[in-house]
């Protein structure tokens, strides 16, 4: 498994495309953070807040918050993480050469979460810390302690990769059912924008357990308490053990 991380990073590293989707993001947090415009996936957050932070002399709290909100477009953007982690190799069946090497079915598949779950990690925290950078450059205030904005950050970009990688396990499962790497990535485009359009047409309440990026505004708002926040996670935790239970069982299934 180790082998199989080190080929990935290696591999990554030496990809033009790794390097291409850094840029862009963060040239989106410097847009983002510059302009003070702020949107995403179905826009969750209270039309007031939208408002007023629009209007309002933004801090580098404000510019985090307003980066959370955005936050929603890097899902499109990272799909090139789940092509070049995953996906290819499945849609491709060059999976099987590196199963016949010696690794390990399970080894290949938590290698492969791993990977993916860094990758997006380290996207992410470049995307606030663009965001924090460029706001100092503009000489905007803090608007908290640094202590608190760093530590809002930093739990705020935990929040947001999990919630990504909970989809993206999804989008595995699909893909190694189907070896079709356009149906994942149609699945990853779809799914936050289908949740939330059944939340607002059904008014279910269970579907806020998987609506993510809702969650993430709420909490980047402080709208939900530590002990509100529980449900959430644990429901995430349960669908990534179920995908990653399902992925496991579907490869040791398949014939080399």
């Amino acid at each position: 498994m180790i082998n199989q991380l080190r080929a990935d990073f290696y591999r990554q590293t030496h990809t033009f495309g790794h390097y291409l989707l850094l840029i862009l993001v963060i040239l989106f947090s410097v847009i983002t953070v510059y302009s003070k415009n702020v949107g995403g996936i179905m826009v969750s957050a209270p039309a007031d807040f939208l408002g007023r932070l629009a209007n309002m002399q933004w801090t580098l709290l404000s510019g985090t918050r307003g980066l959370t909100i955005s936050s929603s477009v890097l899902m499109y953007a990272f799909i090139s993480i789940f092509v070049m982690v995953i996906g290819y190799e499945f849609s491709q069946q060059t999976y099987k050469n590196t199963l016949v090497s010696g690794i390990s079915r399970s080894g290949f598949i938590i290698a492969k979460f791993v990977t993916m779950l860094l990758d997006i990690f380290i996207q992410v925290i470049a995307f606030y810390l663009a965001g924090i950078l460029t706001g100092i450059a503009l000489g905007r205030k803090i608007g908290t302690s640094w202590g608190n904005l760093f530590s809002t950050t930093l739990l705020t970009a935990v929040i947001v990769t999990f919630f990504i990688d909970v989809v993206f396990s999804m989008a595995i499962v699909i893909l190694m059912l189907t070896s079709s790497l356009i149906g994942s990535a149609i699945f990853i485009v779809a799914f936050p924008m289908l949740i939330s359009i059944l939340s607002m047409i059904t008014k279910w309440n269970w579907l806020k357990y998987i609506d993510f990026f809702s969650v993430t505004v709420k909490i980047s708002l402080k709208e939900i308490t530590v002990n509100q926040f529980q449900p959430y996670i644990w429901t995430s935790f349960a669908i990534l053990a179920v995908c990653f239970g399902l992925s496991l069982t579907i490869i040791k299934r398949k014939e080399l």
